[in-house]
């Protein structure tokens, strides 16, 4: 467990360090383009005439506008992080590591688009739909996500006999 939370803690860092901090020229371009790509799937569910760019036009004086924290490279590094920690396989933890990022990106278009549907109902209903409805949403996916890749794992014990009888 000790060794666990090691890794796990070392990997936010990294993680956050190396695809999140603004300092970090690897962040910024993985950001932008994470993004953008966020903006174009969501323009996809909604009508052509709400979206230019990376703003949903509510009104013609209100608009949402999909930033760097909306794109959700958050709640992936934060999934990913406890993927590296945890004993499995290499080759589980990409499968869960790609699968994770599409799922969470998926998800994530979903609560965007909700969030937009709950804003155009009610402009005051943004801070219930995105604070709430829509983070307990991503929590509640990751959270899934990671419990799936535990309970899909191979048991250490097979993983040594695999290793030893290779």
């Amino acid at each position: 467990m000790k060794k666990f939370l090691f890794t796990y803690w070392i990997s936010i860092a990294l993680l956050f360090v190396v695809f999140y901090w603004d300092f970090s020229p690897i962040s910024v371009v993985i950001n932008r383009v994470q993004t953008d790509l966020t903006s174009f799937l969501t323009s996809m569910v909604l009508p052509v005439h709400m979206m230019e760019g990376n703003h949903i036009f509510i009104t013609s004086h209100y608009s949402l506008v999909i930033e760097k924290a909306c794109n959700g490279m958050i709640l992936y590094l934060f999934f990913l992080a406890p993927i590296i920690a945890f004993p499995a396989t290499l080759e589980h933890k990409i499968k869960w590591a790609i699968s994770g990022y599409i799922l969470i990106m998926i998800v994530n278009i979903f609560r965007i688009w909700l969030i937009t549907q709950l804003v155009l109902e009610e402009r005051s209903n943004f801070s219930l739909a995105h604070d709430y409805i829509g983070n307990i949403l991503l929590i509640i996916t990751a959270m899934v996500l990671f419990v799936a890749f535990v309970k899909s794992r191979e048991k250490p014990n097979n993983i040594n006999k695999q290793i030893a009888y290779a």
